[in-house]
């Protein structure tokens, strides 16, 4: 008994516990309204206006059984195909209020208008749900099961499950019952699927991706507008003979092609939605392409017509979005992969500036404090063994100055104070003093650049001389710094034996690979070429948008 006690004891929540998660919930709660207007902003409000219109334009038509489009379905359908599913319940809600709304604009046939709606809703979300969970983690209508499955499902299923839904709301009696209404209700909601649904989910994803809309500017937004302004021209003019008429439906073909190539799947989908609208909305008043008939087969001949082009379309765009969706995973990934490259020169830098303060300030404290007692023994020990404890302090004084050079090559201060002209002017006489290679420094009136840029063009200069002084077997080195146009130029030529550009393109080395790694954060470029000395040129151009001037450098 006390045994079993204890556990309960050990697994029972303390109050003081449970108290702070329900305080926690509760402001969880209260902070989420920033979250829930948003949320209102973006799903409720668009979804309860277009179901209201979607509600009443059918009725603005001479027959309300021949209408063009069907939005409430589709434009639910779509909202939940690139939506959390936790928001769902709103998207759905706000479906509903829309639909009941509607019975303000559309008194006629209220009860029935509101079950049928009601019921495709439904069956929408039942269609959501399955294209989710077959979906996986891949975007929305992208792969090619998935564009069979929306196919299958939204354009054919949900379309015969919504004509006989809307049979059985208004009784399964009437006009409602011919084949003939019910093959209209059909092809309608199935064009409607077909255009509406990608449309929204493609523009939602180009909203997401700013990656994604590399063609959309104003001026091809414009080309646009002027080519569907020349579509509708050639589809209103009444031709006379019965040759060209039936051509025009040819001549959308390069508008959507275009379309697609410039903006995307997104607007491609846009423009499938006004020319078929279009087209149809021309054949109900016997004009263009499709106004031969009656104004039920031209809407017939229309839908055929929209069907089998959206179908290709979707296919085609589908295509094109993979190849788009591969290429911003590699540059996103590319762009990760400079984003720890960064992060690893910046820990290199820092790990350099402990290294160089550790030497500067404890082993050379630690060498001066050794030579200071050694100079106190000189005094105590005999005459004739004074001259070894001197050749010590004269080692000791050149161990000190070389840890003193390496200290500032590693993390040179001049640059931080005199910027990077002087700091360059001072390595290279450091260079000339120690090594066999000569360098020759050439400053052009440079800009004084931000603190990063003038470090990564520093270690880009002390990592080429240190490849021409290992690898080039040269004798003299030009550094060059200046200005050309927009870009600060900085070049190291030598008169060494060169580089091959088989070698740079199989193995290239570490040192030329940090370089590289540095100009790219500077959202510079480097080239490796050959130099008019005779051996290799490294050449660096990084933009001068971060530039300030020497006056405000110095304040």
């Amino acid at each position: 008994m006390q045994a079993s006690s204890q556990v309960n004891q050990v697994g029972a929540t303390p109050p003081d516990t449970a108290r702070n998660r329900l305080s926690s919930r509760r402001s969880e709660r209260f902070t989420s309204s920033p979250l829930d207007v948003r949320i209102l902003i973006t799903n409720v409000l668009p979804l309860l206006l277009g179901c209201m219109l979607g509600q009443w334009l059918p009725t603005l038509a001479p027959n309300p059984q021949l209408h063009v489009l069907w939005i409430p379905g589709p434009v639910l359908l779509g909202w939940l195909l690139f939506t959390p599913r936790s928001q769902w319940r709103g998207c759905i809600l706000a479906a509903c209020a829309g639909t009941v709304l509607s019975l303000l604009l559309v008194p006629l046939s209220a009860l029935p208008r509101l079950l049928a709606s009601l019921g495709e809703f439904a069956m929408v979300a039942m269609v959501a749900w399955l294209l989710l969970r077959w979906r996986g983690e891949r975007a929305a209508l992208e792969d090619y099961r998935d564009l069979t499955l929306f196919l299958l499902l939204a354009c054919v299923l949900l379309p015969l499950c919504g004509a006989w839904w809307y049979v059985l709301a208004l009784g399964g009696r009437g006009p409602a019952l011919a084949p003939a209404t019910m093959r209209e209700l059909a092809l309608t909601s199935s064009v409607s699927y077909l255009l509406i649904v990608p449309a929204l989910v493609n523009v939602a994803r180009i909203l997401e991706a700013p990656e994604r809309r590399h063609g959309w500017h104003w001026q091809t937004l414009g080309l646009a507008l002027l080519l569907l302004g020349l579509l509708v021209v050639l589809w209103t003019v009444d031709w006379q003979d019965g040759v060209v008429t039936p051509l025009l439906t040819l001549a959308p073909i390069p508008l959507l092609v275009w379309a697609l190539i410039v903006f995307g799947i997104a607007g491609a989908s846009l423009t499938m939605v006004v020319v078929a609208v279009l087209g149809m909305q021309l054949g109900l008043e016997a004009m263009g392409p499709f106004g031969f008939w009656t104004p039920a087969r031209n809407l017939l001949t229309g839908q055929a017509w929209t069907l089998c082009t959206g179908f290709a379309l979707l296919f085609l765009g589908a295509l094109s979005e993979q190849k788009l969706s591969n290429r911003i995973k590699l540059q996103r990934a590319y762009a990760r992969l400079g984003e720890v490259t960064g992060r690893m020169l910046v820990v290199q830098e820092e790990e350099r500036t402990r290294i160089a303060r550790d030497l500067h300030d404890d082993v050379n404290q630690s060498l001066a404090a050794i030579s200071i007692r050694l100079s106190t023994l000189r005094n105590h020990i005999p005459p004739a063994e004074r001259p070894s404890v001197v050749e010590l302090q004269d080692q000791l004084l050149s161990v000190s100055n070389d840890i003193r050079a390496i200290s500032h090559e590693l993390h040179p201060s001049i640059l931080r104070f005199t910027g990077l002209a002087s700091a360059l002017d001072a390595f290279c006489i450091k260079r000339n003093a120690r090594g066999r290679l000569r360098l020759r420094c050439s400053i052009e009136d440079a800009p004084r650049l931000n603190d990063e840029q003038e470090l990564s063009l520093f270690r880009i200069v002390q990592e080429a001389v240190n490849n021409v002084d290992k690898h080039a077997r040269a004798s003299v080195a030009d550094v060059l710094v200046c200005v050309r146009g927009q870009n600060v130029v900085l070049r190291v030529d030598d008169d060494g034996v060169g580089i091959l550009a088989s070698h740079l393109r199989r193995t290239p080395g570490l040192g030329l690979i940090s370089m590289e790694e540095r100009a790219r954060l500077l959202a510079g470029t480097l080239h490796v070429g050959t130099s008019p000395l005779g051996g290799a040129r490294i050449e660096v151009r990084v933009p001068l948008r971060d530039a300030a001037p020497r006056g405000a450098a110095g304040q």
